[in-house]
């Protein structure tokens, strides 16, 4: 290969990766991700979130509970269009 053609070619790439790393920092400065991600994931702060994550919690515990409560979560949408949007979004303001 050519040297010109890997020099050039490395200078794309580092002007490749320079972009995306302005994008991200765009990205977690915006705080619509992180915003998005904390309220989906809200419900794991509770006390069933707590106790689910707890390596101490025997899973037959939480499907005894689950089962005397009547547990039926509701699905939640996790807006991944919309987030990918938002990505897309700041990606082509820059």
């Amino acid at each position: 290969m050519d040297r010109t053609d890997l020099f050039h070619g490395h200078i794309g790439g580092i002007d490749t990766l320079a972009q995306a790393l302005l994008g991200a920092q765009a990205l977690i400065e915006d705080g619509v991700l992180e915003r998005t991600r904390r309220d989906r994931y809200r419900g794991w702060d509770d006390e069933l979130g707590r106790r689910v994550m707890d390596t101490g919690t025997e899973l037959s515990a939480l499907a005894d509970e689950a089962l005397s409560t009547d547990l039926d979560p509701a699905p939640v949408s996790g807006r991944q269009e919309w987030l990918e949007n938002e990505v897309n979004r700041v990606l082509w303001s820059m």
